[in-house]
């Protein structure tokens, strides 16, 4: 029998308790916390449940819920929606394709959560459209991303100088395999206390439904093996591409499909990175590459 979330903001039936959801939001509803679970495993959950406890102990609290992109912005909202009990105009989404003088007039109203893109709250700050004081908790989705010049890390900064009891947390589902970027993140983030799941631990095994696989081999039509070849032959062209230009250093017969995802969120993470124009379009012919 499944057994549901009872919490005074979330509503009755809606929300599945599990074990290490509650565990992981106890914690950072108390302290800046870098949350890293594997996709599907429900951080935007931790992240409502979290945004409950603040709202609930704190009545004139307000909550800032940032993600790279609009439709993942959009996306967060429709969680928290679902989850919590919210009115309507207690959530506000600014992106921007929402007019300045709109964006000012919304962040001095009533509105308990926002949601919003880094690049225009980082804009807002600049400008003073927008203070932190009252902000009781900033989430920062995607915060693998809080490196170096990416809007991430000035708005952290600012939140921590201007917020009274300020309360970071960041979620993410590949922090990267680079210690040295994962504790600049850490740095970046006032990051006090790491929590990191994957589908083997104790607490989150019971909720993971195990999956069956039968093999079966088939042989391939001439007209496959054709267009395979064709395939190989597009392939073999960009990775003797990006072998010569220095973007991957394996020679080309030994690279696997995650040295060329790893490439890739290097290649997007230098471009967020890079000031230099004329550095962008040798960036992005590495990326479409």
């Amino acid at each position: 029998m499944l057994e549901y979330v009872e919490h005074p903001l979330v509503w009755p039936g809606r929300v599945e308790f599990r074990l290490y959801q509650k565990r992981i939001a106890d914690v950072a509803s108390e302290r800046n916390t870098l949350v890293i679970l594997p996709t599907a495993l429900g951080k935007t959950v931790i992240s409502a449940l979290v945004a409950a406890n603040i709202l609930y102990s704190y009545r004139d609290a307000k909550v800032l819920v940032m993600a790279p992109t609009r439709p993942l912005v959009a996306q967060h909202r429709e969680t928290f929606l679902k989850m919590l009990k919210l009115r309507e105009n207690d959530t506000v989404v600014l992106t921007g394709m929402t007019a300045a003088e709109q964006r000012t007039i919304f962040w001095q109203g009533d509105a308990r959560i926002y949601f919003s893109t880094p690049q225009v709250v980082r804009n807002d700050l600049l400008e003073g459209r927008l203070n932190l004081e009252r902000f009781m908790l900033l989430v920062f989705d995607e915060c693998h991303r809080a490196v170096k010049e990416y809007a991430y890390t000035d708005i952290a900064r600012t939140y921590v100088s201007q917020a009274r009891y300020p309360l970071i947390l960041g979620m993410t589902a590949s922090p990267g395999s680079d210690v040295k970027r994962v504790e600049e993140v850490c740095r970046n983030l006032y990051i006090e206390r790491v929590e990191f799941r994957t589908e083997a631990d104790p607490d989150v095994k019971p909720y993971i439904q195990p999956i069956e696989v039968e093999w079966k081999q088939v042989n391939l039509p001439r007209e496959y093996l054709e267009i395979r070849e064709h395939i190989r032959g597009m392939l073999d062209r960009r990775l003797n591409w990006l072998f010569s230009n220095g973007i991957i250093r394996r020679r080309p017969e030994y690279v696997t499909r995650r040295c060329l995802i790893e490439a890739g969120e290097e290649l997007r993470y230098l471009l967020e990175a890079e000031s230099v124009e004329e550095e962008h379009g040798r960036l992005f012919t590495a990326i479409v590459n």
